[in-house]
């Protein structure tokens, strides 16, 4: 989990820069992903003390940063302000629950539609050569046919009767079966050889 965290942290903050208009490239890009791995790196070792999984940044807000134009720090100060008071004051709270599903559903896939474009307007700048793109291509293929078939690597896992093994082969096949955790750890796996 907090291998893929740190993979999507870079993503996140890259695509926030691209959105933002901000260079991603030299020491002050460097800088914001220092940054960023550090607060999410700070915030995940909170939520594991707390007996919860990594937290890491909302790729969502790439989105909404395309979308409005609006990538100023007291915006998303604000923003948090309110979210704080809408979590405090529950009747409040409750009108944002009381929004029909498929508004929300049409606006989370809108949001994540521009998350998605903002990483192909990053894939689209790079230089690519061919080791870039086998890498790009197996990761992809394998993350992506994970999402079609999520069971496809568990038939290959072994069971076990003893509950620390069981629990450990568990835990590798929700890896294998997440299709952006298997396609991170390609990716890195590749990249590294």
């Amino acid at each position: 989990g907090y291998a893929v965290s740190t993979i999507e942290t870079v993503g996140d903050v890259t695509a926030s820069c691209v959105a933002s208009r901000l260079e991603t490239v030299g020491p002050e890009f460097e800088s914001r992903i220092q940054g960023g791995l550090l607060a999410d790196g700070l915030n995940s070792i909170g939520a594991g003390l707390m007996t919860g999984n990594p937290t890491t940044t909302f790729s969502a807000n790439n989105g909404v940063i395309a979308m409005t134009r609006t990538a100023n720090r007291s915006a998303g100060l604000w923003a948090c302000a309110w979210l704080v008071f809408f979590g405090v004051f529950g009747k409040i709270g409750g009108v944002f629950i009381a929004i029909p599903d498929a508004v929300l559903g049409g606006m989370t896939t809108f949001l994540f539609a521009n998350v998605a474009v903002s990483g192909l307007k990053i894939l689209a700048d790079i230089q690519w050569n061919r080791r870039d793109r086998f890498i790009a291509a197996a990761s992809l293929s394998i993350g992506l046919g994970v999402v079609i078939v999520p069971t496809a690597f568990t038939f290959f896992m072994p069971s076990s009767d003893n509950g620390a093994v069981q629990a450990l082969i568990d835990g590798v096949i929700i890896i294998l079966s997440t299709g952006y955790c298997i396609g991170a750890l390609i990716a890195s796996l590749l990249n590294g050889i």
